[in-house]
């Protein structure tokens, strides 16, 4: 039997306790993170704060390694790589352009935080999502 693949979209915190998750509970099967941003999954609420009292450039809080993802937990990480299209019926999911075929998908991409009307017209007034 082959090994199953797991796909996990969003390379956020909830991602990455998604794929904790499955390999606590036994998951052997192939694992891919999917982000849409380049950079490894990083705690969002104490960016502000970093990047407000920052006297350099600060170290953002990535909450694992590359190499612990790779390696100890085993995973495919695909950064900077948007999912941009499900085929539920064909079991795929489009990562970049191209057809990635699951067997279990997990979607954690968050939300987003909603704007204030006007702050488009206001001198620097900046909301915070991504690096």
């Amino acid at each position: 039997m082959p090994r199953q693949r797991l796909v996990v979209v969003g390379a956020s915190l909830a991602g990455v306790r998604a794929v904790e998750a499955a390999r606590e509970a036994g998951f052997d099967g192939h694992l891919v993170l999917v982000g849409a941003e380049e950079h490894l999954p990083y705690d969002r609420p104490p960016l502000s704060k970093l990047f407000l009292e920052a006297t350099a450039e600060p170290t953002v809080p990535t909450f694992r390694s590359a190499g612990f993802l790779r390696h100890d937990l085993g995973v495919d990480l695909r950064l900077g790589a948007p999912a941009t299209g499900l085929d539920t019926e064909a079991r795929t999911i489009t990562v970049a352009g191209v057809a990635l075929g699951y067997d279990r998908l997990v979607i954690a991409t968050g939300a987003q935080a909603r704007g204030l009307p006007g702050a488009e017209r206001l001198a620097g007034v900046h909301p915070l999502r991504t690096l």
